[in-house]
């Protein structure tokens, strides 16, 4: 890592083979030095020529085609579709799970909002059991705005994609029409970063429940990743940035005019809480009385979120100089709002809590939530 560390672009060879003599004390070939660079290019680490070739080549294939494959299918979750539906089936009665199987012919109404996590499977399947549970009892939607987690955060706050999603039990389709209506309200090329959708697990983890929970009768989404407010409203809610407020503004009023048209919408939030431990940058370890601290201040943010209380929420993900490091702050700061602007909307009821270690040294926590109409 020291010897990789002199790779700075503008060193030659024999350059970087003295500073690291200087710096360790150990000497390396010069040969070494060049087979290093050579591996590390072939492994695109190395920002070169025919690096930027390859990244440009991805992104314009990403771009050209009408599906957003799925990226984890066969590493994070099974790629056959009886083998995952079996593995989600366990989770409705797996311990701290609803306890309850998922409902086969539904009678309530489509709620206005559901909240679920996006940690992967085998440590939050029970969460995710409970908010499709909950959700297999009303009736699907006709549309769905479905909000992810940019966890590299581009510069677009929202970031828009007309891709279906791909699932191992078939594609999530979009919704063309509300689409290029809240498209049409950002003030920026809503496909400007398009490219994070391509990796990015928030949204496909919530695609892949979708479509298991209702098959071919799947209602259409608009998938949406939102990039952390946090550089630009570190303390204060996005409400009080202009650009912000007047955007959300706007996208509470589509989602509104096209719910007034008789649609049913239902604003999905694939979104996990607070990241801490030296996995995630901390000085600190994970005790049993952090882990208590954590769900205290969880908690107490999520009181703020079933109220639909949305700067209330984010103020109290911020508080403390972020010290949670809530990753989906602004995404569901942003479905709060969206829900909020329905007609009839209701407080929400929390269904599930839970946290989870993370195999590096951390914590991480997450929850799950449904809001129904009054």
């Amino acid at each position: 890592m020291l010897l990789v560390s002199f790779f700075d672009g503008r060193r030659t060879a024999a350059q970087v083979r003295e500073l690291f003599k200087k710096s360790s004390g150990a000497d390396v070939e010069l040969s070494m030095v060049r087979e290093l660079a050579q591996a590390l290019e072939e492994a695109s680490f190395l920002e070169t020529p025919a690096v930027a070739e390859r990244r440009r080549k991805s992104l314009e294939s990403f771009r050209a085609s009408p599906r957003r494959a799925a990226a984890f299918a066969g590493q994070s979750y099974p790629a056959e579709p009886a083998a995952l539906a079996r593995e989600f089936d366990a989770y409705f009665m797996a311990e701290n799970g609803p306890g309850k199987r998922r409902e086969a012919e539904p009678s309530r109404p489509a709620p206005l909002g559901l909240v679920a996590p996006h940690i992967d499977f085998p440590r939050g399947g029970p969460a995710y059991a409970w908010a499709y549970q909950a959700l297999s009892e009303r009736r699907p939607p006709d549309v769905i705005v479905a909000l992810g987690v940019a966890h590299s955060s581009p510069d677009a706050p929202w970031t828009f994609t007309p891709k279906k999603y791909e699932t191992p039990f078939g594609p999530m389709e979009v919704d063309s029409a509300l689409y290029d209506d809240l498209a049409a309200k950002v003030w920026y090329d809503p496909r400007a970063d398009e490219w994070v959708h391509k990796s990015e697990h928030s949204l496909e983890f919530q695609a892949a429940w979708l479509r298991h929970l209702w098959g071919e009768r799947t209602p259409p989404w608009v998938p949406i990743l939102v990039s952390s407010f946090e550089r630009f409203s570190p303390e204060e809610a996005p409400s009080q940035i202009p650009t912000i407020e007047k955007a959300l503004k706007d996208l509470e009023e589509v989602v509104r005019r096209h719910a007034e048209k008789g649609r049913r919408v239902m604003v999905l939030a694939g979104v996990d809480l607070a990241h801490v431990g030296p996995r995630f940058g901390d000085e600190f370890e994970v005790t049993p009385e952090l882990e208590r601290k954590v769900e205290s201040e969880d908690r107490r943010s999520l009181v703020d979120a079933m109220a639909l209380d949305a700067d209330g929420f984010y103020r109290s993900g911020v508080a403390g100089e972020r010290w949670r490091k809530v990753c989906g702050l602004s995404a569901l700061y942003t479905g709060l709002r969206l829900i909020k602007g329905l007609e009839n909307a209701s407080t929400g009821r929390l269904l599930a809590y839970g946290q989870a270690p993370d195999p590096a040294g951390g914590l991480v926590s997450f929850a799950s939530a449904i809001f129904d109409a009054r």
